[in-house]
């Protein structure tokens, strides 16, 4: 009887871990998890750095099984991109993502994630021109509190350079609460980027987390930090 009572507690336990919100915030890494079929995910947040603050909403709608619809707008104020127009919203972004493999026996999971920008922004706060970011994003769960993910992307505008986005990410599960560290960056031609990021993920239900992080630049001045929150429609 003690047996059974202790696989019952064990299986839900493991119902409760697997319900609870999962999010592709704050860090740079996306998550290959895609929503379930008829559940609405709005991931929000702020990132401020020395001279700008982008105001982000990310709007994930599960289709079908294995397949989401992803609305993506960022709010930019920045007193120096323009001296008559200082913050704007820059350019639509719409894509999806798809579950390419979900191994349960032993979590290894790969999505493909793929936008479309499209230049509805003022001049000086957009690309002026059609593009195209693509990632494929890992995971695999090391233990069961323990996870590693990593991504690698191609952003595609005709007048720009193309640029190659890479990140890796290590996270660590402690109750209500998720610590994350993360190396991320971007090369193209003549470029490269290499930075820092680490914060907290904090479920405050399973269907709310509130976030924060700060990140640096390894070889450049980026300095941020970030603070969010989101949740879940049924």
């Amino acid at each position: 009887m003690k047996n059974k009572l202790l696989f019952l507690l064990i299986l839900i336990q493991a119902s409760n871990i697997y319900s609870q919100i999962l999010t592709d915030r704050p860090s740079q890494t996306d998550s290959p998890f895609v929503i379930e079929k008829g559940n609405i995910q709005i991931e929000s947040g702020i990132n401020i750095q020395e001279i700008q603050s982008d105001i982000n909403s990310l709007i994930r709608i599960g289709i079908f099984d294995g397949l989401e619809l992803r609305i993506n707008s960022n709010y930019i104020i920045n007193d120096e991109i323009s001296f008559q127009k200082k913050s704007s919203f820059d350019d639509f972004e719409i894509g999806s993502k798809f579950r390419i493999i979900e191994k349960t026996e032993n979590k290894f999971n790969i999505s493909f994630l793929t936008y479309l920008s499209i230049p509805t922004a003022p001049e000086v706060f957009s690309y002026n021109e059609y593009g195209f970011f693509n990632k494929l994003l890992f995971s695999h769960n090391l233990t069961s509190d323990t996870k590693i993910g990593y991504n690698i992307g191609y952003n595609k505008f005709t007048n720009y350079d193309d640029l190659l986005k890479y990140s890796f990410i290590y996270v660590k599960t402690l109750s209500s609460f998720s610590i994350f560290f993360e190396l991320y960056g971007n090369s193209s031609t003549d470029l490269s980027n290499l930075n820092f990021n680490s914060g907290l993920m904090y479920i405050l239900d399973n269907d709310r987390q509130f976030d924060l992080s700060i990140g640096k630049g390894l070889n450049n001045d980026l300095f941020f930090f970030n603070l969010g929150f989101s949740f879940r429609i049924y």
